[in-house]
Formats: C-alpha cells, sequence, structure tokens
C-alpha cells in the first residue's frame, strides 16, 4: 500500500496538543452536565507531532462503530455525542445511559482482544467525572507494542522512540487493513457465486429447480465450488491491495494473477469432481477482485461513489491490456482452444475481448440496470432475471456458441432483443420456461451471460455492504 499517503498528515504542536487536553476537559464537563449515567472518551493511542492522517481516520471510524455497536448490544441509548477531527488528534465523546463500569468493562475487553485494540483508548467516566480504572475491574496494565512489557514504564523511561512506536502503529494498521478488507472483497464474490446460481429460473442453467442444459453439474456442485474457491477470490483481493506501484505497472499485477488463476482452476475441479462450474469466474471474477484491491488501498477511494464502476473499468483495462496478444499470434500457429478457433473464424474476442475492454457490459450498462430494477422494488431473484436476459441479448456468449453455432445464437438474440424492447418486466418473467425448455431441448447454456450476472452482484454487493472492520463480539472478546 502506499503508506506515504495513508501515513501523511499535518504535525501539531507541543502546545496545540497541550490545548487540546484542556478543550477535551471541558467537552467532558460540559457533556457530564446533561445527566448521563456514563461518558466515553474515545481517543487514538498515536506518538509523535503527526496525529490526524488517513490511516488514523479509518481508524477512529472503526473505533467509533465499535462503541456505537456496543450500545446497541446491550440495548443502551447515545444521548449525547460529539467529536474533533482537529489535526491534534481525533476525539470522541458519548454521554451513555448505560453503567460506567459495565461500558468500562466492555471497552477494555475489545482494546484487549480486538486486533487493533491497542491503539484504542477508551475512558469511561462516571456521572461524576471520576474514571473507571482497568484495573478496579480486573485488567492487566496495557503492554508495550514493541517489546511486550508493561508501556508505562516503557513510556515513563522512553525506551523506545515516537518514531519506532509510530511506525509499529502503522504496520500493524496496514495488515489489519488488508487482511480484512482481502477477505471482505473475497467473500462477497463468494455469495455472489451462491447468488448467481440460486437465481431462478434461468434458461438453460442450473439453478435451485433445475440443471438445465447441465448433465454434469447441479446446484451442489456450484455450492461447492464457490466454497472452495473463496481463498482463491481472497487471495486475488490481496494481491491487489498489496501492489504499491503506478498503474502503468498493472499488466505485471495481471500475470501474477494467471498463477494464482492455474491454481483456483486445480482447486474447482477438485471440489467439483472434474466439473468446471467456475471456470469463467476464476479469470472474471479473479480481476473483478484484484481491481477492487487494488482501488481499496487508495485512502480517496469510495465503492459507494457513483463513478466507481468506470474506474474499475479502467483499471481492468490497463491491467489486461496485453491479454489479446495470443490472439495475435494465431496467424503463427494453430488454434487450441474453443476461443481462439472461433475467433479465427468469426473474429469473436469472448471474454478476453469483454476484459481487455473493461467488461463494458456490466460496468456501463448491466450494473446500471440492475440497480434501476432494485430501485423500482424489483426482488434481488427478479433483477438478476431480468438482467441475465439483458445480457444474453448482447454479450458474446462462447459458451453458448460451442453448445450451438454462431448463426442460431444470433438469430436468438435478435428475437431476444425486440421482445426485450417492446414487453415489460412481467412479460420477460412470464416467458423465462418457454425460453428455458427451448434451451434444454437444444442444450444451450448462456454460462458466459451467467458470469456477468455474477459480476454484476458482486459490484453491487461492494457497493451497499461496507467492510465490518469494527465486527468483534465484544461480550466473548473474539
Amino acid at each position: 500500500m502506499r503508506l506515504e499517503v495513508w501515513a501523511k498528515g499535518q504535525e501539531a504542536s507541543l502546545e496545540e496538543i497541550l490545548d487540546a487536553r484542556e478543550r477535551r476537559g471541558e467537552v467532558q464537563r460540559e457533556l457530564l452536565a446533561k445527566k448521563g449515567a456514563s461518558l466515553v472518551s474515545f481517543t487514538l493511542n498515536i506518538p509523535g507531532p503527526i496525529k490526524a492522517f488517513p490511516f488514523a481516520k479509518w481508524l477512529f471510524e472503526t473505533g467509533d462503530r465499535l462503541i456505537r455497536q456496543m450500545v446497541k448490544t446491550e440495548e443502551g441509548q447515545i444521548l449525547h455525542s460529539c467529536e474533533n477531527t482537529e489535526n491534534t488528534g481525533l476525539e470522541g465523546f458519548y454521554l451513555l445511559n448505560l453503567s460506567p463500569q459495565k461500558v468500562k468493562r466492555i471497552l477494555a475487553i475489545a482494546e484487549e482482544n480486538h486486533p487493533l485494540g491497542r491503539l484504542f483508548d477508551f475512558d469511561v467516566l462516571d456521572g461524576r467525572g471520576k474514571k473507571v480504572s482497568r484495573q478496579e475491574l480486573g485488567f492487566p496494565e496495557r503492554k508495550c507494542l514493541i517489546c511486550g512489557g508493561p508501556a508505562f514504564l516503557c513510556s515513563r523511561s522512553r525506551r523506545h522512540s515516537a518514531k519506532e512506536v509510530f511506525n509499529r502503529e502503522i504496520q500493524m494498521m496496514e495488515e489489519f487493513y488488508i487482511e480484512r478488507m482481502a477477505s471482505h472483497i473475497g467473500l462477497l464474490m463468494q455469495k455472489s457465486l451462491l447468488y448467481e446460481v440460486n437465481t431462478t429460473l434461468k434458461p438453460g442453467l442450473v439453478d435451485r429447480i433445475h440443471n438445465g442444459a447441465h448433465r454434469d453439474m447441479d446446484l451442489m456442485t456450484f455450492v461447492d465450488s464457490a466454497y472452495a474457491l473463496t481463498p482463491y477470490f481472497i487471495s486475488c483481493a490481496r494481491e491487489g491491495l498489496d501492489f504499491s506501484k503506478g498503474r502503468e505497472e498493472l499488466p505485471k499485477l495481471f500475470e501474477r494473477l494467471r498463477i494464482l488463476g492455474m491454481e483456483g482452476e486445480k482447486i474447482m475441479k477438485k471440489a467439483a469432481k472434474g466439473a468446471n462450474p467456475h471456470k469463467g469466474m476464476i479469470f472474471s471474477g479473479g480481476i473483478f477482485c484484484c481491481c477492487a484491491g487494488y482501488l481499496a488501498r487508495r485512502p480517496e477511494s469510495n465503492f459507494r461513489d457513483k463513478d466507481f464502476p468506470k474506474i474499475l473499468g479502467e483499471v481492468s483495462r490497463e491491467m489486461t491490456e496485453n491479454l489479446m496478444d495470443d490472439y495475435k499470434k494465431l496467424n503463427k500457429r494453430a488454434p487450441e482452444t474453443h476461443g481462439e478457433k472461433l475467433y479465427i473464424r468469426y473474429g469473436i474476442e469472448g471474454i478476453r475481448g469483454e476484459a481487455a475492454r473493461g467488461f463494458p457490459h456490466v460496468l456501463e450498462d448491466g450494473i446500471f440496470y440492475f440497480e434501476k430494477l432494485r430501485q423500482k422494488g424489483c426482488a434481488m431473484n427478479q433483477a438478476g432475471l431480468l438482467t441475465l436476459l439483458r445480457y444474453i441479448s448482447n454479450v458474446e456468449d462462447t459458451n453458448m456458441i460451442i453448445r450451438s453455432d454462431y448463426d442460431t445464437v444470433l438469430k436468438i438474440q435478435k428475437r431476444l432483443k425486440e421482445f426485450l424492447k417492446t414487453e415489460g418486466y412481467k412479460e420477460q418473467l412470464e416467458m423465462l420456461p418457454d425460453l428455458d425448455a427451448y434451451f434444454v431441448k437444444e442444450n444451450i447454456s448462456p454460462g458466459g451471460s451467467a458470469d456477468m450476472l455474477a459480476l454484476t452482484y458482486f459490484l453491487y454487493f461492494l457497493r451497499n455492504i461496507s467492510c465490518p472492520f469494527e465486527a468483534f463480539d465484544i461480550e466473548r472478546g473474539e
């Protein structure tokens, strides 16, 4: 990650820091006058003159959500809250109707057991302004981040420099951020694969009620494959998060993905007993996870931003800029794969071309169509089916062509496009059984379009489900 960005901030003078400490006391007294049962004063343990920087802001938000999670779990209420985001250090204040001893005990457990708990400082005051100490509740002294000894002794003797402690804290933040975000992205891809296979009734495809045009796969084949591939998708996201070079170096990142993809295919085949339920998603899903990870390494990244799909497409396009080179060499050797044969005969670029163009069917059309359907009140299953029909009518689906022929697929797409233009959502859903019966009879499976649907689900989840950095069972301390 670009630590020079994540750890960059404006220095605060000693005088400013001391003044901020005085103001903190004033805020505490003002809130205590409002007669709550307890007051939480939340700060971060950040040594040195730089107190506010992107990593610190993210860490503060994590601690803030953790406090709010605690209040919700205990069925309490935040009577008043406020925060300070000056460069002298981030501070949060929460006046609660909960017992100060209970609040301190729960937050002390978080300080002890949360992966970044050592960087949180949760002071809890009772209604009279008296601090509840860790020791009186049976908790040990806090440990030094460097040597593991008593923190107050190391601090008093200045055994470790502020820079040494600061660098250790940044390392902790980076490691935790990468692992939690990579897991989040990979698990969202797993969720997307499960949603895709459970979307019913999909013409010619495996779903909850039938195997479509497939004889070697069923619902559980896809489920087993999705779970087995989750570590692969997490690894792809981690590659993106770890990549610290500029966008001009992205093709090198794609070469690393190819190595992971070969291992992912072995894992899939083992889990699916030799079948290929997610061969396309190992390629496309791996790229999406890696691109999401690459973008998440920027402090200003916002998956919910309206321009995020466009930016994701740009990164994907730059990452795969050399992807079509293999096809360009086909004049020097015979085509080996189905995709290469279709390219030689019809100029069909398939999923390679889709990736090289930045997945325009998903990122410039499909995701926005799906979101519009959801905003109109369509359930996930309905929105998924309607979006799938849109993909079947537009995507160069080599899976369909291989299982039938090019001319047949062109005729299907032409008729389907005409139907979708003239008929409403209700009519489109009602015609699915007939289209499914035709596809099953003709052994047609729009697997490439199903992959586009899975990518759409992924992007939708990524834009609507935040990474649970604060996820932590406070009561159990895990």
